[in-house]
């Protein structure tokens, strides 16, 4: 398995060094990016089916869904993410098949072999347009037809945004290229401010879908305007945070404001015939 992954070394230390276990829950934004996720997948899954969570983390997803009787098998590139959620089953008593794997290959697993596929990070780790597509047929294939598939991305307008909004010195054309017409940022570059990642847009993504025919479902903000309000958000009381987060799920499919979330999430149907 090291073999299969060791170009991708860099997003692995990157993230045995990041505390994933509490991303999602650490504050009031973090908490509005997993609780759209759920909106949108409680929409459509039911007890009992089957899912592959190729990039689990700590299992977030995969623990939840788990707990509500679905059949789990998560996922990770990061050895102590898949040490954490196997951990974490075992105290809650859930049933969760889950081992060390890179998204890219998935060839354990046999054709039409899952209900529902959870793609919710691993393309916008892969700079290399070849590697994104390997995890799209992999994920695609093992999915039945007619079955489930989310897929989660990163968006370049926002983090040109964020980047320029923290630090000027992102106003600049080189950081433009970089980001909005390149969409690749790789570890060994000298200005690297994260890992190997690929930035992109909501018709981009719509664009990939449709190459695979997937008809789509739902298109989704995953945090919406939030994170650029992201002080304002976390300080809320929470009667009011429960407002905005009742205001963000009524809206977060406007096209304008998925133009500009951090994280949006493509939810398709894999095509039957």
């Amino acid at each position: 398995m090291e073999a299969e992954y060791r170009d991708l070394h860099a997003v692995v230390e990157s993230y045995e060094k990041y505390d994933e276990d509490s991303r999602l829950s650490a504050d009031n934004i973090r908490r509005l990016e997993f609780l759209t996720a759920l909106v949108y997948m409680n929409k459509y899954l039911e007890k009992g089916n089957s899912i592959l969570d190729v990039a689990a983390g700590t299992g977030a997803y995969a623990l939840y869904y788990a707990a509500l009787g679905m059949q789990v098998t998560a996922l990770d590139i990061t050895p102590s993410y898949i040490e954490i959620l196997k951990n974490k089953a075992a105290n809650q008593h859930l049933q969760i098949t889950s081992f060390v794997n890179d998204a890219r290959d998935l060839s354990m697993f046999s054709d039409n072999s899952f209900e529902c596929v959870f793609c919710m990070g691993p393309i916008y780790h892969l700079p290399n347009p070849e590697d994104r597509e390997k995890v799209m047929r992999e994920s695609l294939r093992v999915l039945k037809p007619g079955g489930l598939f989310y897929l989660a991305y990163i968006n370049k307008h926002f983090i040109f945004a964020l980047l320029a909004s923290q630090n000027k010195q992102y106003l600049q054309e080189k950081w433009y290229q970089r980001i909005i017409e390149q969409g690749v940022m790789y570890s060994t570059d000298e200005d690297c401010f994260w890992t190997d990642t690929w930035f992109t847009t909501p018709g981009e993504i719509e664009k990939l879908a449709e190459r695979y025919r997937l008809k789509k479902l739902n298109h989704v903000a995953q945090d919406g305007v939030g994170r650029l309000l992201a002080d304002e958000i976390n300080s809320m009381r929470p009667e009011y945070y429960k407002r905005w987060a009742e205001y963000h799920i009524r809206t977060c499919e406007e096209p304008s404001i998925l133009g500009i979330s951090n994280h949006g999430l493509y939810i398709g149907r894999k095509n039957s015939d």
